[in-house]
């Protein structure tokens, strides 16, 4: 499912006691930059400046937060059904409480319920709805907007729609040093970071960094807890004892923690007393298995302290996790802080040295994307993408690089024949250890080449055999990826491997027709199109000289997206090949415009499919998937009688070639079953029936 994360409507509505002129109000929301990772994430201030009123009149009501596609995520008070939003109001004299209390509504919405106060002498008042938190889109940069609009009859105008709430941004970069190679390593005298580099402890680091200057944050009302980040171990062999920091001073600090892997002079960190807003994390003790709980291994110091006590990471069966929360942050600037982790290993592993996992992101990790008694904030388990492009040091000395050096992985074996052999040299051009790994991804048959070694650290050569044995005639294909990670980079390259017979198929194609409708019509560049025909199976598609994505294959039919950079108007050829045995052409016209929308994919506004049984509400949005949709064209929407224009109008996240169109179905339309459709500029798609009803 297609999760559209976009806070849509919030619904507000007045029951006056004594008659009393209508409050005209302008809608404004200060837009806020939310981590993308997060589950708990605080929307921007939703303010209504109001004017007009009767003086000294009373106005009692509820007011309505609805999000659609992102749940409402606030703390909940399971026994009331409450929530933490806040609701103030300000008719001339501060903000004060409008005695209206919180109450979950559903998933995505809740009420103000209650709304109780009286109009100053001005018969002004500017109302301030915070602390909603929802979950935030999924796709960096991506905003989430909510309409205002009164419900029935009111004494409150509205005249400003719709409003960008927030922002939705990468929260978390990291840089890892190494990969964790396990082997024999000796223990400091001492319980200290700078004990530990003297006795030569092995050693890795991660470099954490903000993707934005307010994304780490020390702990703050209505929040549970500080920032926090969480240090997953894993693999680790029988005997391992891992120690971290107790304390981290970060970037903004006077001299910051560091073991010295990555560009900073090793030290345990000073924290300068009374400077304030520099960055401090202390680690969290004893935490629940999601990173939640626990305590704090340390406060804001009073006076200018000196760092570098390590603890123990308690470990079972090979995993561990290590927990560090924000205390003190400078929210103006983009901060960073080392995490370095040391391993001793008494004996070597059975089987020689192990390469052990470290993964990383914010805390506590959790799936419950709902409003609950759980911790707040709280996030998914996203690992983190690299930092170094953000602080422009992808090219320091101290990362290794990944330079490998191949022949021509191409291999032509006659079926049963004995496996072909070619090399690949492995080599660092840059400083620190350079670990490695390979794999491989077929994209035809499995299991047809085998690599020695297939990891290991620093240069190296490594064979590539690719073996017939249990393939059929034909040519396979797959990718060999060389993994030295994020900073020393990695290297993909193609391997084919063509296993000879006397004769091959040819693939035809008798027919080319849109996706969605299975019209045989005129398609516009960037359309999901299929082509039936025989002799199909794992065809590939060429069009003009293109090779065209792919997304399905069988005997009789090929998926693929005609490709976008072809004109919007003539005549190409199609052709398909199989085992590079070429069909015959078969044309193509091309439109500057082919919408078509798929069967069952219009879904009312609670994501459930409409059919004559589940009727979309008269002033609800649905959400319309079709191909074939330029993104320089008008779009408008038709929904009966009505011609509407769309909420949003773009590419479906995640899908290629697939769009979306999100629209409200007219107030005023009666129930009705009859149809909608699309239009790009003067082409519209054909018509999908939609069932309607008055609320």
């Amino acid at each position: 499912m297609i999760r559209v994360a976009t806070l849509s409507a919030l619904l507000l509505a007045t029951l006056p006691a004594q008659t009393f002129s209508p409050l005209n109000c302008v809608a404004t929301a200060v837009p806020a930059l939310v981590r993308l990772e997060g589950i708990t994430e605080q929307a921007g201030d939703i303010v209504l400046n109001c004017t007009g009123g009767t003086p000294n009149g009373q106005v009692r009501g509820d007011i309505r937060v609805i999000s659609f596609g992102g749940n409402v995520t606030n703390k909940l008070n399971p026994s009331t059904n409450t929530i933490d939003a806040v609701l103030t109001v300000n008719v001339g004299a501060g903000e004060i409480s409008t005695g209206a209390t919180p109450s979950l509504r559903g998933a995505n919405q809740f009420d103000f319920s209650g709304m109780n106060f009286t109009l100053g002498p001005a018969g002004t008042a500017n109302f301030r709805i915070s602390n909603v938190r929802v979950v935030p889109p999924a796709n960096p940069q991506q905003p989430f907007q909510i309409a205002l609009a009164t419900n029935g009859p009111s004494a409150i105008r509205i005249d400003n729609s719709p409003l960008t709430a927030g922002i939705a941004t990468q929260g978390l970069l990291a840089t890892f040093s190494t990969s964790f190679f396990c082997t024999v390593s000796p223990a400091g005298a001492e319980m200290t970071l700078d004990s530990f580099l003297r006795a030569g402890t092995r050693f890795a680091s991660i470099r954490f960094t903000e993707g934005f200057s307010e994304s780490f944050r020390r702990r703050e009302p209505l929040n549970d807890h500080g920032t926090r980040v969480a240090i997953r171990y894993s693999g680790f062999p029988a005997g391992s004892r891992l120690f971290v920091p107790d304390v981290l001073v970060g970037s903004t600090g006077a001299i910051p923690t560091a073991a010295g892997d990555l560009g900073l002079a090793p030290n345990g960190g000073r924290y300068l007393a009374n400077a304030g807003n520099a960055l401090l994390l202390a680690r969290v003790r004893n935490v629940e298995p999601d990173g939640a709980g626990g305590t704090l291994a340390a406060q804001i110091p009073t006076v200018t302290t000196d760092y570098g006590a390590l603890g123990e990471v308690p470990l079972s069966g090979g995993n561990g996790i290590a927990v560090f929360e924000v205390i003190d942050a400078d929210r103006t600037s983009r901060e960073t802080f080392q995490v370095a982790t040391f391993l001793t290993l008494e004996q070597r592993p059975a089987g020689g040295t192990v390469t052990a996992q470290v993964a990383a992101h914010f805390a506590p990790f959790s799936t419950d994307g709902t409003a609950s008694n759980g911790p707040v904030p709280r996030f998914q388990a996203v690992s983190p993408p690299p930092d170094c492009q953000a602080l422009g040091d992808c090219n320091a000395g101290f990362f290794p690089k990944l330079l490998v050096e191949s022949e021509a992985l191409t291999y032509n074996i006659l079926g049963g024949a004995a496996a072909q052999t070619r090399f690949i040299r492995i080599r660092n051009e840059g400083g620190g250890f350079l670990n490695w790994a390979t794999s491989v991804q077929y994209r035809s048959g499995n299991g047809w080449l085998s690599l020695d070694p297939p990891a290991g650290i620093g240069n190296a050569t490594v064979r590539v055999d690719a073996s017939s044995a249990g393939l059929q005639p034909g040519t396979y294909e797959a990718v060999l990826t060389i993994d030295a990670g994020p900073v020393a980079g990695r290297v993909a390259g193609p391997v084919t491997l063509t296993v000879r017979q006397l004769s091959l198929p040819v693939p035809e194609i008798t027919s080319i027709a849109h996706a969605a409708t299975f019209e045989r019509t005129a398609l516009a560049p960037g359309t999901i199109a299929t082509a039936f025909g025989t002799q199909l199976r794992d065809a590939k598609i060429n069009i003009n000289g293109m090779d065209a994505r792919v997304f399905f294959t069988n005997n009789t039919q090929v998926n693929f997206e005609v490709p976008a950079s072809l004109p919007t108007s003539g005549s190409v050829n199609v052709v398909a090949s199989l085992n590079n045995i070429l069909g015959a052409p078969r044309p193509l016209t091309l439109s500057p415009a082919s919408p078509g929308i798929f069967e069952g994919a219009v879904l009312n506004q609670d994501f459930s499919v409409n059919s004559a049984a589940n009727a979309a509400i008269s002033g609800t949005a649905i959400q319309i998937f079709l191909t074939g949709l330029p993104s320089n064209r008008p779009v408008t929407v038709k929904i009966h009688d009505y011609i509407v224009m769309p909420l949003f109008a773009g590419a479906a996240p995640g899908f290629i070639g697939l769009q979306q169109v999100n629209a409200e179905v007219p107030a005023q339309l009666q129930s009705i079953t009859s149809d909608v459709s699309v239009c790009s500029g003067d082409i519209c798609s054909p018509r999908r029936p939609i069932t309607v009803r008055q609320p």
